[in-house]
């Protein structure tokens, strides 16, 4: 969003909750095979070894390993407390096969249902197989097997357009040109209702004194295949969403394309006006702008306006790092708020050699993008659908392209994945259930060196497979964003998408901002989850929030203060406690009655905590308890 990292680390409790989940790359535990005929023997009568045998041997895994059945070879198994990755377990391995009593040992990995699509090309897509065969993939064969995506979903493509292709064309939107500069367009006019892709060719210093010509990119169409290419069809390749359809929006032309043309773009797919533009029947959920422009102040306003009102219609923004090997606070829209920003690794995992990166936290997440360059093989990049036509479009075809621009569609399609899996799915919390799923990158890369500091690649890389997971996992649950209005130095919190969009839409006035402090609570009373009472005070302009079913009902007497409903649902402390499996949601007060100018801020953030106190407001305790624990 990018996401407060505390925020993301409540939800991350809420997602794996109390349970023992192994994910993916992850390992349950260890077997192994002493050397000793008469331990092997024990196994084959369905014994454990001996007490001295297993204390020696959690001295050199850290303590950390339970005996749990007698395997057959000889073997037997052994368990974590919880499931470790495969890059903790590595130096776990090392020790214990350094024992003179252990003949073999091997990681006992959680292994799932793969579903390996029978398209001819798909041996040449390493982006889209398992983690377990490429770290850098997005792993989607056991995604695969949870959905292959629906018709329902909108992916909008904002780029060069697209060229029809056998892939993807039968799934095709009407889409529009946003493209107002003529020569820019290089089709004969400027915006027209054909998002159809010209060729974007240009000759020696078209675009400026000293740049050399290129053919026709194709960049739009092969894009598209990444997130889009029907799979499982006996032909070609196989896309991220085999059903999800393609709302093209053309925005990149000869030399590129322009920010308000791009802003057009943005707004009106997902359904707002634009003037001179016939409104979008077709509103997308996702956008993907593999694009960007070099801004030495961030993300400008105009952007954030923008995004802040694509966010209110509920629509996830995806959008490329860039490839200039830097800071990715400087390339926008990739900066800005509201934005889910992509690095590109390569089949291992690491950075791609030309991927941008960030010390501030603005990519969200890393996805494959290839290294052609770095490699010198073409096989290095990720192979999608493209025209052959050197200018002019030909037939269609494939190649292979590197990029973050082939990155971010990785992601937009995971998701789509996402959002057949739950339609109701809130942008924030598509946006936390890919970030929180992704990966882990190979430890000895500059992405995981930095991890405890910056997140300089993004929370990992994405993976479809987890992310589902995640998307059920998250069900029972309400994100609870959170608002503050700077004019009036007053917080908000919410879980209705309504308030949400009308907030970002700037229907409230311009004074309020994302705080990104996030917390969950449960959409209805299972589990023991008690209503939080909703009230609004005129006066002060406030909003006050309870569980506690005195205290609601005491309110209800106060003068001037609204009974509102239900805000959402939340565990009730005992003596400031918390029961298992949620977490505190503190609550402060400013004290600023005298002025008619009460507010209460809550918060699972004890940094929070610490900082309002220090700012003159009263902690009043625990009062609530979201979910996660």
């Amino acid at each position: 969003m990018p996401a407060s990292i505390d925020s993301a680390r409540q939800i991350k409790k809420a997602m794996q909750g109390s349970e023992r989940v192994a994910r993916p790359g992850q390992v349950d535990g260890l077997a192994i095979r002493f050397r000793a005929p008469e331990v092997q023997a024990l196994s084959a009568s369905n014994a454990p070894p001996p007490e001295a045998l297993i204390a020696q041997l959690n001295g050199a895994a850290g303590g950390d390993l339970r005996f749990h059945r007698a395997m057959s070879m000889g073997f037997h198994v052994f368990r974590f407390s919880s499931p470790k990755t495969a890059a903790e377990v590595e130096a776990i391995v090392a020790r214990v096969r350094a024992l003179p009593e252990v003949e073999q040992v091997t990681e006992d990995v959680r292994s799932t249902r793969n579903f390996t699509p029978n398209d001819i090309s798909f041996p040449k897509q390493w982006n889209m197989q398992s983690a377990y065969l490429y770290a850098g993939s997005a792993n989607l064969p056991s995604a695969w097997t949870i959905t292959t995506g629906s018709a329902s979903t909108i992916v909008a493509v904002l780029d060069t357009g697209i060229t029809a292709h056998p892939e993807f064309q039968s799934r095709v939107l009407p889409g529009y040109d946003f493209i107002s500069d003529p020569f820019t367009a290089n089709d004969g006019n400027g915006r027209d209702a054909d998002a159809s892709d010209p060729g974007d060719w240009t000759a020696d210093n078209e675009c400026g004194a000293g740049t050399p010509g290129w053919p026709s990119s194709w960049h739009g169409t092969h894009v598209t295949g990444i997130i889009a290419a029907a799979g499982n069809n006996w032909s070609g390749m196989a896309g991220t969403n085999w059903n999800t359809r393609i709302l093209p929006v053309r925005v990149l032309g000869k030399c590129g394309g322009s920010v308000s043309d791009i802003i057009d773009g943005m707004l009106w797919a997902v359904g707002l006006a634009v003037p001179g533009v016939p409104l979008n029947p077709y509103p997308a959920q996702v956008l993907n702008l593999s694009l960007g422009g070099w801004s030495p102040g961030g993300c400008t306003a105009g952007y954030e306006e923008a995004l802040n009102r694509v966010r209110a219609t509920g629509a996830l923004v995806v959008a490329a790092a860039g490839n200039d090997d830097t800071e990715s606070a400087y390339v926008v829209p990739a900066a800005c708020d509201g934005v889910m920003t992509v690095g590109a690794v390569d089949h291992d995992g690491y950075r791609a050699s030309y991927s941008n990166y960030s010390f501030v936290n603005t990519v969200s997440i890393s996805a494959p993008g290839g290294d052609i360059s770095y490699y010198g093989t073409p096989g290095s990049g990720i192979y999608s659908t493209v025209n052959s036509g050197s200018k002019w479009p030909v037939s269609s075809s494939y190649d292979y392209y590197e990029g973050t621009s082939m990155a971010a569609p990785h992601v937009s399609g995971i998701a789509a994945l996402a959002l057949a899996r739950d339609p109701l799915i809130s942008p924030e919390v598509l946006y936390f259930s890919i970030y929180l799923s992704s990966h882990d990158f190979p430890r000895d890369s500059l992405c995981s060196s930095y991890a405890e500091t910056y997140l300089l690649c993004g929370a990992g890389i994405a993976d479809a497979y987890q992310t589902l997971l995640t998307v059920s996992a998250l069900e029972p649950y309400l994100l609870v964003t959170e608002y503050y209005n700077v004019d009036i130095r007053h917080y908000f919190r919410t879980g209705a998408r309504s308030d949400s969009a009308f907030i970002l839409a700037g229907n409230a006035g311009n004074g309020w901002r994302d705080t990104y402090d996030y917390f969950l609570a449960w959409r209805d009373a299972s589990g023991g989850a008690q209503p939080v009472c909703r009230f609004y005070a005129k006066g002060p302009n406030s909003h006050f929030f309870t569980a506690d079913a005195k205290e609601c009902n005491d309110v209800k007497g106060y003068p001037g203060w609204v009974y509102e409903g239900i805000a959402y649902y939340m565990k009730v402390p005992k003596n400031n406690v918390c029961p298992v499996g949620s977490v505190p949601v503190y609550r402060l007060y400013n004290n600023r009655f005298a002025q008619n100018d009460s507010n209460h801020r809550f918060t699972t953030d004890m940094d929070v905590v610490t900082q309002m106190m220090q700012a003159g407001w009263l902690f009043e305790g625990v009062k609530m308890c979201g979910g996660g624990g």
